[in-house]
């Protein structure tokens, strides 16, 4: 049994899939003909433990599955987080982040309801953007409000943007993460744009490193929020994972952030270098103290994730 209490690196951004499942998009580090590790979770599992990470938390976001375009069978959602709920009764060392379409409208906070309070999933996973809708749309409202009335994380994932191809042609893989990334940031900025984190005080909201952009753009917005609290944190319940552990950005996350709202996230396979001393290692190049990357590597996650109640306990 692996739990919060005991776990000293928890990695938010680990993705997974239904085994044999067709359709939407392919992780970018296969080859052709070669298994998909994200069916994997054995295999993942024992990664994890070799690399000193406690506790993954799974996601398989709505694009990934089914697309960037067109709707969404909510009977085909619950299916994959029965899926995901069934996979962490056989697995160690995982969480579950539920699939969701939350441009849906009430139907996209039912798949959360039922994802989280029937299945016992720990938190969920949204698409950045999808049908030109972003987080602050009115759209993704009912989700919004019934994760923050639970008491769950979301995770916000990056989607491809409508010029994917011509960034990748022009500048190849970088040039579609930045469109990624751009995704990200639009959406960080449209939820602060909506007001979500005065309309909806318990939301917490969990970026990617990707989106780091949207920060040049809030970080007076930011800073306001930390000085009417008056308590040294960032404020807004709004974080920003580690994505590709590079000291400068981490450094400039925690100008902007502070420590109180970094988490480790990997972006399992495509990225598979979240090892303990590498992580430790980035931190502190990136000018934290211990305490600081006490509260990077378990704290704030832990935290996140014991909002809903008693510490939450993963067993096989």
């Amino acid at each position: 049994m692996t739990s919060l209490d005991e776990a000293t690196v928890v990695d938010i951004h680990a993705h997974w899939q239904p085994v044999g499942w067709q359709g939407g998009v392919s992780a970018s580090t296969l080859g052709l003909g070669e298994p998909d590790p994200r069916e994997d979770l054995a295999g993942l599992a024992a990664e994890s433990e070799g690399a000193g990470v406690d506790l993954r938390a799974l996601s398989a976001p709505a694009e990934s599955l089914f697309g960037p375009s067109g709707d969404i069978d909510p009977a085909r959602v619950n299916a994959v987080n029965e899926d995901l709920a069934g996979q962490l009764r056989l697995h160690d060392r995982f969480l579950g982040l539920a699939t969701v379409d939350a441009y849906a409208g009430e139907g996209g906070a039912e798949q959360a309801r039922y994802a989280i309070e029937e299945l016992g999933l720990h938190g969920l996973v949204l698409d950045s953007s999808r049908h030109s809708k972003f987080l602050g749309s009115p759209e993704a409202f009912p989700t919004l409000e019934l994760a923050a009335r639970l008491g769950v994380p979301v995770f916000v994932h990056p989607v491809q943007p409508p010029q994917a191809e011509v960034l990748r042609e022009v500048a190849g893989r970088p040039g579609s993460s930045a469109g990624r990334g751009l995704q990200n940031a639009v959406a960080f900025l449209s939820a602060l744009h909506a007001d979500l984190p005065t309309r909806l005080p318990h939301l917490q909201l969990v970026f990617t490193a990707l989106g780091h952009g949207g920060l040049l753009y809030a970080a007076d917005e930011l800073a306001e929020h930390r000085s009417r609290l008056g308590d040294g944190s960032a404020g807004a319940n709004i974080y920003f994972d580690t994505m590709q552990f590079s000291a400068p950005l981490l450094r400039y996350l925690g100008e902007v952030l502070g420590a109180e709202r970094i988490i480790i996230g990997s972006d399992w396979p495509i990225h598979r270098d979240a090892a303990q001393p590498h992580i430790d290692n980035t931190l502190a190049a990136a000018g934290f103290d211990a305490p600081a990357r006490e509260l990077i590597r378990i704290g704030n996650v832990r935290r996140l994730f014991q909002l809903r109640g008693a510490s939450l306990g993963v067993t096989t």
